[in-house]
């Protein structure tokens, strides 16, 4: 009977009905709170407003703990045989809070809206888009407490067998809330519940909602609105289904290791933006690895402010630098200051600049190039000033210049050097670094350059990922690590300074150097190569380098053993006291300044030092060693000499040396380039001279026992200068050891040769005699030479730098065919014309060696390679290849080595067969280990984590898709597979990690994102309970192919056990350890159980 309330199971009209007036119908019923159903399947305690006036309402608003929307429908499902739901949102958490329950139901139909309010087909698929993708949130939530979204497949299969429909409603936007219930027993009817609930789990628990049941007749009209709506809307249970899917299905070994990869390597570079793919001008030319390079740098420098770039030399950081010009400026719009080389400023990037980005490069642009020397440079300082003021990022070509820090010029008499300038303008700066050589003698090189963004705060790097507190601490780590390391390899605790073949060591596994470097060795970029569509190497074949020796005994004769003598002494060679007036201080030593001791202690030993390298060099750069420390200490000793017992002992010198002050007067000019003619009875000391030296006190230091040793020095220097006098060209073993080889081997006698030397004096001796045995097409360089430096590298090497052989002779230009070079041209330069070099002296650093050999060993451009031959085809057998030599006196080598530890006090280890640092002093015998030994440090040997990169490179030129396949893969994504050690038991984890975003916000909010973090891998071993974290540990454990198969013996539950230990041990680790906030959780991509 329409009007009254009935309870269908009791048959019974109860007492507490109402009624109430709506618009739809005349008459509405309102049930009160009492039991609806069987007493047994809904609660005595049924939610019950009552108004003033007596009237009561069902309401379910999720306040009451015992009495929710879920918990209705949950009861409903035990009787009713269909429920149609209408929902605004819909998410997975909604049925399984239903538990098993609503499998009893024969069939749900879930209508939806969606948020779009075009009812275009666009529109509508965008809508769609947002649903199914506020439903994939919902069951990453979901597997957040349930790892294998246990009752997730029984959803899945119900809505392919059609028990669970879906349908979106797109006629108009739809946001409506309904459940009505349909009973199976035909007498209990159905029943309906409006109000505000989504069908997702905080809409059916969490939620404050108001939700309202109704029965009797208007259910019937409640049922036409939801058929009427239902007939308007679309089927989306297949995308539903797939979206579902794709959590639940069965993901092989490989598409975890895949994925594992994949994101590892996310974690440490960028991708692709629509602007690199389609509007850049260098990205397109770029090898692949240097597109990686860049992509590693932005992310980097996005996390930091400061990035560094060292690949190896001749692998092309200029195009990664011209890469990051491009971005900064046309797409960022900043304003970008590069600081370079003077030798590589026109011929590298001003060429490079004008012939790719000629629109970004000129006057009024947002690009601004400097030499490295113009911050020293007066003239410079008002545009400095403008960098300082307006640029947003610096980019430093070759920065292992800005390895030293120098002097901060803060007292008057200081100059303030060219890093602390450089510190100045950077403030509040993005800066890339570019450099093969990040070290150079110590770890500190790379802390010093990394301070120049981090602005010398200790605690710079204490957010996450990296979580380091003292950045000196940090380093003071890594070199007592690398000091054992090199002690255990060598057995020697006296140790040299170190290099990078040395520091690779330590930083290779290095958080901090991971964080902040992308460096490539020579053996990756050529493999990746390879790995690309043409598969070409692009860089020349090493042959064997090759040893030219000579004898140091039959060139010096006598002059060795004075030598060696004067190095024996108590203080070695020289005293050189005016360099160290601070031993002879007559204060207490206390009040010295103990870094101004050090400084002082380091010029002695450095001077001592350049002299046996320059002895070494040549006898010419040891004449003019001697010459020119010979002026400075007489101009010293005559500023000094104040007492007539002081003056009568300099007079008596000169009168004793008279002959030897006479050919410096005659030969002056020969000596020191100087114009003017000095008159026979004029000092040889200038007045400008003595006026540069700073007098010291008589009443702080003992001025004259410093004068008794420099006059000493004085005489070991005459006594030097005196036998060199007899030396001739002709007995010079190691002029005539070049000189046959240039003359002997056939392709040295026609083709281009470049000869590199320390030292200007060798290099100027050298061209003389070589211009005298009548070597054709012969030119030198060095820094003090006044030719311009742009034109000799363009006549020597014209096809690498933008000219040719035939443009010379219409030029009028003659092509240098032998250039000998300081090694102001053994950095950043294509010089590769030329496929052989000759190193003169000895390599008392193997840095400086690559970087020589890095001028002609470098990547090759095939363009320019057949211009070559076309021109030149005699050179056919030549090109693709390059060899060098090393002039080296092998035989006395220990002998030099001794003295060099005499007076620095390190052991230098240096290999007979290429004069380079080496791992022991080798015999003629170990040729073969030590040519191994450079061949891995200048090729490199291909890192652990370069094998990795170039397994996923490799993976994805396999199968183009599998990148699209693994960016479409859900998070926690799971499988399992054998463990390749037999009873072993283990489960990897590939997690996300949360870092600070550094970008700026209007929020004053710090915001962590995974974007600023990074990933990492961990490793539990069942049977040790340890917890691995090493990646290079772990890619052979889970190393799979596409056809590996799939393997899961695990308890379900003993995986979740583990996983929740890692997400403990992450948040005791990670999260602690860079103070994380509360809520900002690591995020697990990918596991797998190895068994």
């Amino acid at each position: 009977m329409e009007g009254q309330c009935a309870d269908p199971i009791l048959k019974a009209p109860p007492n507490n009905c109402r009624y109430s007036v709506l618009r739809k119908t005349s008459l509405t019923l309102i049930q009160s709170p009492k039991p609806i159903i069987n007493r047994k399947l809904i609660s005595r305690n049924m939610p019950k407003k009552t108004s003033k006036t007596g009237s009561e309402l069902f309401i379910v608003d999720n306040s009451d703990t015992d009495w929710k929307v879920v918990k209705y429908l949950h009861d409903w499902c035990q009787i009713a045989k269909s429920i149609d739901i209408a929902t605004g949102y819909f998410e997975i958490g909604s049925l399984l809070a239903l538990g098993d329950e609503w499998q009893k139901v024969d069939e749900i139909r879930i209508l939806m809206g969606d948020e779009v309010s075009k009812r275009t087909k666009k529109a509508f698929e965008q809508g769609l888009q947002e649903i199914t993708a506020r439903l994939d949130d919902s069951i990453e939530k979901e597997k957040e407490k349930n790892d294998f979204l246990t009752g997730v497949s029984a959803i899945v299969e119900a809505i392919r067998s059609g028990k669970i429909k879906c349908r979106v409603y797109k006629k108009d936007k739809f946001h409506a809330k309904a459940y009505i219930t349909h009973a199976r027993i035909e007498a209990v009817g159905s029943f309906g519940l409006v109000g505000s609930s989504n069908f997702t789990y905080p809409g059916l628990t969490e939620n404050i909602e108001l939700n309202v049941q109704i029965t009797g007749g208007p259910v019937n009209v409640l049922q036409e609105w939801y058929e009427e709506h239902w007939k308007n809307a679309e089927d989306v249970s297949p995308e539903i289904l797939k979206t579902i899917d794709r959590h639940i299905q069965e993901y092989s070994p490989f598409e975890v290791y895949a994925k594992a990869l994949q994101e590892f390597f996310r974690g440490h570079e960028q991708t692709a933006t629509e602007w690199e793919l389609h509007e850049s001008k260098i990205y397109p030319i770029l090898a692949q690895y240097q597109k990686d390079g860049y992509h590693g740098l932005l992310k980097r420098c996005s996390n930091h402010e400061g990035a560094f770039l060292c690949d190896g030399v001749g692998l092309g950081k200029t195009f990664v630098g011209l890469m990051l010009i491009e971005r900064l400026v046309m797409h960022d719009r900043l304003n970008v200051a590069l600081f370079v080389p003077k030798s590589a400023r026109i011929p590298v990037w001003e060429q490079k600049l004008k012939k790719y980005l000629p629109h970004i490069f000129g006057k009024y642009s947002k690009l601004e190039i400097f030499n490295h020397t113009d911050l020293l440079a007066p003239k410079h300082q008002e545009d400095l000033e403008s960098v300082r003021q307006r640029a947003h990022v610096i980019i430093i070509d070759e920065a292992h210049h800005f390895r030293n820090r120098g002097t901060k010029g803060e007292d008057l008499e200081e100059r303030k050097s060219r890093y602390w300038r450089m510190f100045d303008i950077a403030k509040d700066k993005q800066i890339y670094m570019l450099t093969a050589t990040p070290v150079n003698n110590k770890l500190r090189d790379l802390q010093h350059m990394i301070e120049l963004f981090s602005r010398g705060q200790t605690d710079y790097f204490r957010d996450a990922p990296l979580g380091i507190h003292s950045l000196a601490g940090h380093f003071r780590k890594l070199e007592n690590a690398l000091e054992e390391i090199i002690e255990m390899r060598t057995g020697d605790s006296d140790l040299t300074d170190i290099n990078m073949v040395d520091a690779d060591d330590v930083l290779e596994m290095d958080n901090l150097f991971g964080a902040l470097v992308v460096q490539r060795s020579r053996a990756y970029v050529k493999e990746s190569c390879k790995q690309e569509d043409s598969g070409e190497v692009p860089f020349p074949k090493p042959k064997e380098p090759k040893v030219i020796p000579y004898s140091v005994k039959q060139t010096y004769g006598k002059l060795l053993g004075m030598l060696e003598e004067a190095f024996h002494k108590e203080k070695p060679l020289f005293s050189l006291a005016i360099y160290y007036p601070y031993a002879y201080y007559k204060g207490d030593d206390e009040s010295i300044d103990p870094l101004a001791q050090g400084r002082q202690k380091q010029v002695v030993s450095l001077i001592r030092i350049g002299f046996l390298k320059r002895f070494e060099s040549s006898a010419e750069a040891f004449k003019m060693s001697c010459w020119t420390l010979l002026k400075k200490l007489l101009a010293w000793i005559e500023v000094h000499a104040e007492t007539g017992h002081e003056r009568s002992l300099v007079e008596r010198w000169k009168l004793q040396h008279a002959k030897l002050l006479n050919y410096v007067r005659e030969h002056q000019h020969e000596l020191f380039g100087d114009d003017s003619e000095l008159d026979a009875e004029e000092d040889i000391v200038s007045e400008e001279m003595k006026e540069a030296v700073d007098k010291l006190s008589r009443d702080d230091f003992k001025v004259d026992e410093i004068i008794g040793e420099t006059l000493l020095d004085m005489d070991q220097i005459a006594t030097f200068l005196t036998e060199l006098e007899n030396f001739k060209p002709s007995q010079d073993k190691k002029l005539t050891a070049l000189l046959n080889l240039l003359k002997k081997d056939p392709v040295l006698q026609k083709h281009k040769l470049l000869i590199f030397s320390e030292f200007k004096d060798t290099a100027r001796y050298l061209k003389n005699q070589l211009e005298e045995e009548g070597i054709s097409g012969l030119e030198e360089i060095d820094s003090a030479n006044t030719a311009n430096r742009v034109d000799v590298i363009r006549r020597f090497s014209p096809y690498y730098n933008d000219s040719s052989s035939g443009e010379l002779v219409e030029n009028g230009e003659k092509e240098i065919r032998v250039l000998i070079s300081t090694d102001i041209l053994s950095e950043g330069l294509n010089l590769q014309d030329a496929t052989r070099l000759i190193n003169y002296d000895l390599h008392w650093n193997p840095v400086r060696l690559m970087q020589r050999i890095g001028r002609v060993d470098r990547r090759m451009d095939p363009k320019i390679e057949e211009m070559i031959l076309a021109d030149h085809p005699d050179q056919e057998k030549l090109r693709g290849t390059v060899q060098y030599w090393n002039i080296l006196p092998p035989e006395e080598l220990d002998d030099l080595l001794k003295l060099y530890h005499t007076v620095s006090k390190k052991t230098l280890r240096i290999s007979k067969t290429f004069g380079i640092e080496g791992r022991k002093l080798l015999t003629p015998e170990d040729e073969f280990d030590d040519l191994k030994d450079f061949t891995d440090s200048y090729e490199g040997k291909l890192s652990p984590t370069e094998g990795m990169h170039l397994e996923l490179q490799a993976l994805f030129k396999n199968d183009p898709d599998l990148e699209g396949k693994l960016n479409s893969l859900p998070l926690k994504v799971f499988s399992g597979k054998e463990h390749p050690k037999a009873n072993a038991r283990a489960v990897f984890f590939c997690y996300a990690l949360p870092g600070k975003d550094q970008t700026e916000s209007d929020s004053h909010e710090e915001k962590w994102s995974l974007e600023a973090g990074t990933t990492q891998w961990y490793l539990y071993d069942l049977a040790t309970e340890k917890i691995i974290t090493e990646p290079t540990e772990i890619i052979n454990l889970i190393r799979s192919k596409p056809d590996t198969p799939r393997k899961c013996a695990i308890e379900q539950q003993t995986l979740t056990d583990i996983r929740s230990k890692l997400d403990k041990h992450v948040k005791n680790t990670y999260l602690r350890k860079v103070q994380a906030p509360i809520g900002v959780k690591a995020v697990l991509k990918t596991w797998m159980e190895l068994n």
